[in-house]
């Protein structure tokens, strides 16, 4: 297939007919493109989070991406990049490859989105696209296999032989063998490597190789063919998930098996399908972003009580019969002996005007609610990525002037290139022991 790659951040724009670094977006791009949205805001019927549009958008001869990224593929043979739009602090504006580098290491820090269990495993930051990048991330779960043996299972097998083997088919011998009656016509369970879990990797092997036009990726998946050359394809591909079966011992077929589910079938982490794409894995960045965050924040203060997704706290103690509703989780609670710390991650270049009015509102129910429990709350902070537009600053909330203990709301941000520990330690550290 052509290499044709586009690379676009958060929020670009692709036209019909424009040029984007040499490569020409065509109308039959665009048209897939649209008809992947409206196959999407067709199939999804849950509301909101499942609409299209939250990922990418129609406008008018082309379309927009929101504030997704990874990457998409026409059958046209157009591959989309979507990569985030990070700011750098010292104003430089960094390179395709710089800004990867950076996502893929805040992508390694998710363990799960939206409810699906993912390890971000076999990360290559070579100088190629994310589509690539993938496509290794996978073969790296397949040589993982490949390393530990392939399994092998008991296959039901019907055959028309010389001798009885297993259950005679009454029905296929009366319609193959009523001339012929030395022959069996029977169905019999063989151990075979031939198995639907095999299947499928062989089938997403065969599929990369015609679609991937990076020479190491292409190596690497005729090597690993090799193993499964007595494996056949699938040409059920649904049939074949619902023939999964997997026990204890070939749990470490599963991350292989996932990639398999999201390049077969196309059921990426968001929720919309559709038969015009080729490939679709998009990432939401706000999820990225609070991952990457706390997992910093519990690696670098992991002498504290670091609590994600803290759940003990509701907003209400009563409502009509209930004893408790809306609960309440933040991001990130951080206690010591005699202190506790709160904050939310946001991913998004705050502007002159600030924090929106709803999040500083959330701030200040985090820091009264956890009060009225008890805890010593010193403050709670909105954490954004580093914007040249708004500096960092802090709100208070005072009963009186002379007041040393109302809700003090704290705006900082986080320059992604630069040392983030180090911006971790200087935000909760120092002054949580001051």
């Amino acid at each position: 297939m052509k290499n044709r790659v586009v690379t676009i951040t958060e929020y670009g724009r692709l036209y019909a007919g424009a040029d984007y670094a040499g490569v020409k977006v065509t109308k039959r791009d665009i048209e897939e493109l649209k008809t992947f949205i409206d196959e999407g805001n067709t199939v999804c019927d849950d509301g909101t989070d499942s609409s299209i549009n939250n990922f990418l958008r129609p406008i008018r001869l082309g379309v927009q991406a929101n504030n997704y990224v990874g990457v998409l593929q026409t059958k046209s043979g157009l591959t989309i990049e979507i990569l985030p739009k990070i700011h750098g602090k010292h104003g430089a504006s960094k390179k395709d490859n710089d800004v990867r580098m950076l996502f893929l290491k805040m992508l390694g820090a998710v363990k799960n989105i939206d409810g699906r269990t993912f390890t971000m495993a076999h990360l290559d930051t070579a100088n190629t696209n994310l589509f690539e990048v993938f496509i290794r991330m996978f073969l790296g779960e397949v040589d993982s296999i490949i390393k530990q043996g392939l399994k092998s299972a008991y296959i039901g097998v019907e055959e028309n032989e010389a001798f009885l083997k297993g259950k005679l088919l009454m029905k296929q011998q009366i319609q193959h063998n009523l001339v012929n009656k030395a022959r069996f016509y029977n169905h019999h369970d063989e151990f075979m490597i031939n198995c639907p879990e095999n299947r499928l990797i062989r089938t997403t092997l065969e599929y990369l190789l015609r679609i991937s036009s990076d020479f190491n990726n292409q190596r690497l998946i005729r090597e690993q063919l090799m193993h499964f050359n007595q494996v056949t394809i699938l040409h059920n591909v649904e049939q074949g998930f619902q023939r999964i079966k997997l026990g204890r011992n070939f749990q470490y077929y599963t991350q292989a098996l996932l990639w398999c589910e999201i390049i077969l079938a196309k059921q990426s982490f968001t929720s919309f399908k559709g038969s015009s794409i080729a490939f679709a894995l998009l990432f939401p960045m706000d999820k990225i972003f609070e991952a990457y965050v706390s997992d910093l924040v519990r690696k670098t203060l992991s002498d504290y009580n670091v609590s994600l997704q803290d759940r003990e706290i509701w907003l209400f103690d009563e409502h009509g019969k209930q004893s408790s509703s809306y609960r309440l989780r933040p991001d990130i609670v951080i206690r010591s002996d005699e202190t506790t710390v709160i904050a939310d991650t946001k991913w998004k270049v705050l502007k002159a005007d600030g924090p929106a009015q709803a999040d500083l509102y959330q701030m200040y129910a985090y820091h009264t609610r956890y009060c009225h429990k008890g805890e010593k709350v010193q403050k709670v902070v909105l954490i954004y990525p580093y914007s040249k537009e708004f500096l960092p600053t802090e709100f208070h909330s005072l009963t009186d002037k002379a007041d040393t203990n109302g809700v003090q709301v704290e705006v900082r941000y986080l320059d992604l290139y630069g040392d983030v520990e180090g911006q971790i330690r200087d935000l909760f550290i120092k002054e949580h022991t001051e």
